[in-house]
């Protein structure tokens, strides 16, 4: 019973989605106002990929950087064409004072039912020891990561931190729906009826709590008075370290996302730059790039060769 309501709620969302999405402005007749995408960025890399990190930040299959800081659970990207979903993908952040992370991802695959959590992978109710391969979905552990493959034509990546990644098919192209947009080519997430609207107006129609369910959403400072900071995130990110990674990413989106994690830190070497600087290296990798060694030891000393080596894998 609690199945059947939680997809009449989310059946009712999408419907209301296409209503809006099919009384919009047209995107095409606004291209002054709404790029196609990113200049000198690699279409193929951010076509196909969506991801959140860090504090709070997402990064849609289109390209688009931004930062949503909620605890609330969200669909983060599904297939939302028909009335069968070939997968549905919902996520919830949490945070411990600076330790920003993942609680639960809970991915719905075909017939299968995904549910991992830091410590535990269930699938259809049942605890799973890893690696599981049954029904088109295969999951394995590769060192600190979880890999999860669908033969429908899905891959994901968390590090069971503060790090998950999603690639589709091509054959979804235009056929999302979500945190992570909709998979169109089109940089037009944050426009409704040829308006501009806020992160948190978008990722409201992808909310989906329970009604006994709690969380938290946070006005997000401004970096206003953080740009002091910008001339240290744009040194490490146009360093030597990544100079294979400029043609294939949006170099200017990430440092914004470094800049709002060093806002207000009481220092520099933080976590929170860490786990920006991190992702913009497993970005570059997935992108064809090739990434080198940027840590120092007054600079993430603490994120180890280790992890450079799991950034170098995907």
């Amino acid at each position: 019973m609690a199945m059947a309501k939680e997809w009449l709620l989310w059946l009712s969302v999408v419907a209301a989605w296409y209503s809006d999405a099919t009384s919009a402005v047209d995107p095409f007749t606004s291209r002054s106002q709404i790029p196609e995408r990113i200049p000198g960025v690699s279409p193929i890399h951010n076509g196909k990929v969506c991801s959140t990190w860090g504090k709070f930040h997402y990064k849609t299959f289109d390209g688009d950087v931004f930062q949503l800081h909620s605890t609330c659970n969200y669909v983060l990207t599904s297939s939302c064409s028909s009335y069968y979903k070939d997968f549905n993908i919902q996520i919830r952040r949490g945070e411990d004072g600076d330790h920003h992370t993942i609680k639960n991802i809970i991915m719905k695959l075909e017939g299968s039912v995904v549910e991992l959590s830091v410590g535990s992978v269930v699938i259809n109710g049942k605890s799973v020891i890893l690696p599981y391969s049954q029904a088109g979905v295969l999951i394995e552990r590769s060192h600190t990561y979880i890999k999860i493959k669908a033969k429908l034509g899905l891959f994901a990546i968390w590090n069971e931190e503060d790090s998950f990644l999603v690639e589709l098919d091509p054959k979804y192209k235009n056929q999302t729906c979500g945190l992570c947009g909709d998979f169109n080519g089109v940089y037009n997430e944050f426009f409704s009826h040829g308006v501009k609207i806020s992160p948190v107006d978008f990722a409201n129609f992808w909310k989906m709590n329970g009604p006994t369910e709690s969380c938290s959403d946070y006005t997000l400072e401004s970096t206003q008075s953080c740009n002091n900071t910008r001339p240290l995130c744009e040194q490490i990110l146009t360093g030597p370290a990544f100079s294979s990674c400029h043609s294939g990413l949006d170099v200017a989106s990430f440092t914004s996302a470094c800049v709002a994690d060093l806002c207000h830190s009481e220092q520099l070497d933080t976590v929170c730059l860490c786990n920006t600087v991190s992702e913009y290296s497993r970005q570059c990798s997935h992108a064809g790039g090739q990434p080198q060694n940027w840590r120092t030891e007054e600079l993430c000393c603490e994120f180890t060769q280790y992890t450079l080596l799991m950034e170098n894998s995907m």
